[in-house]
């Protein structure tokens, strides 16, 4: 049997030899070869100085365009979207900055905001669908009809479109009762939160997809329940779009989940620039375009029409 003085013993010629090998190793590598290492690191620290510099030069680069973005952004939106109303829906996991700053630019370019509404994490739980099923069908105002061959949340997004949007503007500003209490439901089970006046229903909506692709193995399905709002939205709204960052609109995201859906294309647009001064300026003119019949896929992922719009639509005359 070996003893622990066997095991001693091993592990001080193990030593020895790394001494050993760290001594010949030593003597061995004198001369040109440490001279050509010394510059190889050398010139390693160099090219990681230039490359921390450039890294700085472009964060103040982007710091400029979004500061100047940001201030010519609001003259350049200014009145595009007079006598307009919009409401904004988040999905779960949505960038709550990316909703302030495109609600900020949205009213400076002239709209009223109906009111936020944000689905919680329980709306996309596969083992609360029931639930959310027989709370459809409890709150469904009698005006709302569903397709016989529609979802659960087909169903569940169609009754909230009805209820968030319209595209008469004479029928916003007051609060719909029967729309009130839909909203209210869904928030008292926990499905959503909302602020601000949603019930009083707006012209157009925006949809702020989640801040990152879903890696999980329901990624299709919660995706295929979240295209359904802005689906949904798109027969009751002038205009919808659904915005987000790049990385949403890569596999496993909400925005190339739209752009993959057949029944999206010339009824939604879509923007995976959200986060950007430029992006949130491309949303505003998706929107224009949309509520004039006009829809796209803007940004700098695969499969865009292009960077915004073209051709930017007009600004309505001042009167």
């Amino acid at each position: 049997m070996i003893d622990f003085r066997y095991h001693l013993v091993s592990i001080i010629a193990i030593f020895l030899a790394l001494a050993l090998g760290l001594v010949v190793g030593a003597s061995t590598l004198r001369g040109p070869l440490v001279d050509q290492l010394k510059d190889r690191s050398g010139q390693l620290e160099k090219d990681n100085q230039n490359l921390r510099t450039l890294n700085r030069n472009t964060d103040q680069l982007n710091g400029y365009d979004d500061q100047v973005m940001d201030n010519v952004a609001p003259q350049i939106v200014d009145g595009r979207l007079k006598g307009e109303s919009v409401v904004f829906i988040e999905a779960p996991g949505a960038d709550d900055q990316m909703r302030a700053k495109t609600a900020d630019l949205i009213g400076k370019a002239g709209a009223r905001i109906s009111g936020y509404v944000t689905l919680q994490e329980k709306y996309l739980d596969a083992n609360q669908l029931t639930t959310l099923t027989e709370l459809t069908d409890q709150l469904k105002p009698a005006t709302v009809d569903f397709p016989q061959d529609a979802s659960p949340y087909d169903r569940v997004a169609l009754e909230l479109a009805a209820v968030l949007a319209t595209r008469q503007a004479s029928s916003t500003g007051q609060e719909d009762p029967a729309a009130g209490q839909v909203l209210s439901g869904f928030k008292t089970a926990g499905f959503l939160n909302y602020s601000g006046q949603p019930a009083t229903r707006a012209t157009l909506a925006i949809v702020i997809a989640p801040a990152a692709a879903s890696k999980d193995k329901n990624a299709d399905a919660e995706n295929k329940a979240l295209v359904a709002l802005p689906l949904a939205l798109s027969k009751y709204a002038n205009g919808t779009v659904a915005t987000g960052n790049v990385d949403a609109a890569s596999d496993g995201g909400m925005i190339k989940a739209i752009r993959d859906e057949s029944k999206a294309q010339d009824h939604v647009s879509t923007v995976d620039t959200g986060d950007a001064s430029a992006g949130r300026l491309t949303t505003v003119f998706a929107l224009d375009s949309a509520r004039q019949g006009k829809f796209g896929d803007y940004g700098i992922g695969s499969g865009v029409d292009g960077p915004m719009p073209t051709p930017v639509p007009t600004v309505p005359e001042k009167k």
